[in-house]
């Protein structure tokens, strides 16, 4: 899609009051600022995941996104934005300026070469979704703790070596997804995630399990696979 392609695509969305925009597989190396008149827009989608496959026995995401190394600042004048998707694009950082779109209750940023996780994610106090798997986060910062409101955690497929204490202050959590990392210990607040349905961790250096895990009340898929002891 070319510039002016764009921009006409802009205007007509701005004119019908469109709430969903995708322009994910578009060649895009650039956002017009001109994305700012959308202030209608409930989901902005820069790139996907399109499909999954097993490549060398790992399930990996095929990605549909764009060439997009940054984002414009305009992005955080749309303050109705509830669903935001970057992935595929090499962004590799999250833009300080999405703390002003207090609106996201879905954001996802996979494979973008992202490093660690920012500040800013935890102003995001009403994310349901956070997708940032297929990066190289280190670390789960303290700030996650501040995401009371969410349910989905997908870190895997990262370089994460300990789960922080503060997720268990993430009382409404029912997936958390931390598998192909450095994970040598699960810590015993998990074991306060009483809505926690889904617990994958395989492919970790966890050599024990923690009693609390035992006693979830709703969890229903515990993967511990290809952990130190555990066997396939």
């Amino acid at each position: 899609m070319t510039r002016d392609e764009l921009l006409a695509l802009i205007d007509q969305a701005a004119e019908e009051g469109w709430t969903e925009l995708d322009l994910s597989g578009q060649e895009l190396i650039e956002l017009p600022p001109e994305i700012g008149k959308l202030t209608q827009l409930e989901t902005l989608t820069l790139g996907k995941v399109s499909e999954w496959k097993f490549v060398e026995g790992v399930l990996t995401p095929t990605l549909v996104s764009n060439k997009l190394a940054n984002l414009p600042l305009q992005i955080s004048q749309l303050i109705k934005l509830k669903a935001l998707n970057v992935s595929g694009n090499p962004l590799g950082e999250i833009p300080f300026f999405l703390s002003n779109i207090r609106s996201l209750t879905e954001f996802n940023a996979v494979s973008i070469g992202l490093r660690e996780i920012p500040e800013v994610i935890g102003q995001l106090s009403n994310l349901t979704t956070l997708e940032l798997y297929n990066n190289q986060i280190s670390e789960i910062p303290e700030v996650i703790g501040q995401l009371s409101n969410l349910t989905i955690l997908w870190l895997y497929n990262n370089q994460i070596s300990e789960i922080p204490e503060v997720i268990g202050q993430l009382s409404n959590l029912t997936q958390l997804w931390l598998y192909n990392n450095q994970i040598s210990e699960i810590p015993e607040v998990i074991g306060q995630l009483s809505n926690l349905t889904t617990l994958w961790l395989y492919n970790n250096q966890i050599s024990e399990i923690p009693i609390g895990l035992e006693s979830l009340p709703k969890l229903q898929k515990l993967d511990l696979r290809r952990n130190l002891g555990s066997g396939k």
